[in-house]
């Protein structure tokens, strides 16, 4: 059961299903946060979040996955960039749950993990789609194309990232289980979370679940996606979405009044476009390897870190609890990579298997 049914009871009508191992732990960062002059560094270990596969869908597809059972579909669509890692979690759950899944793929700049990801969707027999990054395009396959091919039925749409008011509803709990740590001792109330923002939901949800749940803790989202996508506005909609969602269901739930002053959505750290490798996202991820022995991504968890503690230290915050909000997948599935031939998935995904990928081109010169 979500801790946060423990406070509002009328959650529970919300359908739900486990998937992860929660709590997830949280560890001190001492070698990292040596390295940088932070004195309570610490990590929230979502990437182990399960022994399957980790990262943030995980607490997200236990509320859709259920809501997609509750309303008896057999069929999950999904999308995201070529290297989704959204799709891939999806799929590995949907299949865990009796769903088949579609992924709807957009172009994306090509990388070692993109490629990994490739293989392990068609390893977990998810039907992949490519198509051009136009909204028209995408909406075109799911309202027609992929309803004649189920001979009219309607599949169940897992929005981009998991983040509508359902899917967030994992990070609002989850924030109620950072509270529970707090109480017990693991932790200090955080001043600070470091987290990527790049669908939104993640930032979202944690940032009505710190309220709810009684924390101070002010919630970083490190912008890892376009510009006109990840906005406050957005992030404040969000945000009383969930909050509206929840008291449709528990009237005891208070609306919560979010100004944009009160959310931190932090810029200069994207590079030039969604995906793209920077300095500081590859320094992270490299220090962390080195200095800590976790694996992070050069897309969004290395982008958050570095850009987090980068902000922190430009307001001289070295010395508040901060901790970093892990939503990478750690779970090695190189192995079962190795098993899948690029050429088996349909020919528009070859390329990326034939073109370079930037850690090929990156810092190349250095």
């Amino acid at each position: 059961m979500p801790i946060i049914n423990e406070t509002y009871p009328g959650l529970e009508g919300i359908p739900w299903l486990k998937i992860g191992d929660f709590p997830s732990d949280i560890e001190k960062l001492g070698n990292m946060g040596q390295a940088h002059g932070f004195s309570e560094l610490y990590i929230k270990r979502d990437d182990r979040c399960s022994k399957v596969y980790g990262g943030n869908k995980v607490r997200k597809l236990e509320y859709m996955l259920a809501d997609a059972k509750e309303k008896g579909k057999k069929t999950l669509v999904t999308l995201g960039g070529t290297g989704s890692n959204q799709v891939l979690a999806t799929g590995i759950f949907g299949a865990d749950h009796g769903f088949r899944t579609t992924g709807i793929m957009l172009h994306q700049l090509n990388a070692e993990y993109v490629r990994k990801n490739l293989l392990m969707d068609h390893y977990y027999g998810i039907e992949l789609i490519f198509a051009k990054n136009t909204f028209a395009e995408v909406y075109t396959f799911i309202s027609k194309y992929l309803r004649a091919q189920l001979g009219g039925g309607k599949p169940y749409f897992v929005t981009a990232g998991a983040s509508n008011e359902i899917g967030n509803m994992g990070f609002v709990n989850a924030a109620f289980e950072l509270k529970q740590q707090v109480d017990k001792g693991e932790i200090t109330e955080p001043d600070y979370i470091i987290v990527a923002c790049g669908s939104i939901g993640t930032t979202a949800g944690l940032n009505l679940g710190c309220k709810l749940a009684g924390l101070k803790t002010k919630v970083l989202g490190v912008r890892v996606a376009m510009p006109w996508l990840v906005t406050k506005w957005r992030m404040g909609r969000m945000i009383r979405d969930i909050n509206v969602y929840m008291k449709r269901h528990d009237a005891s739930v208070p609306l919560m009044k979010v100004k944009p002053e009160d959310l931190y959505l932090l810029d200069g750290y994207l590079g030039e476009e969604y995906a793209c490798f920077t300095e500081k996202g590859c320094d992270a991820v490299d220090e962390m390897k080195n200095l800590e022995g976790i694996p992070l991504d050069q897309t969004y968890t290395g982008k958050a870190l570095g850009g987090g503690l980068d902000w922190l230290k430009k307001q001289s915050e070295q010395d508040k609890v901060v901790l970093f909000w892990n939503t990478y997948n750690s779970v090695d599935l190189s192995e079962k990579a190795a098993n899948v031939d690029y050429r088996e998935l349909p020919k528009q995904f070859h390329r990326y298997f034939t073109e370079p990928t930037q850690e090929e081109t990156f810092r190349k010169e250095g």
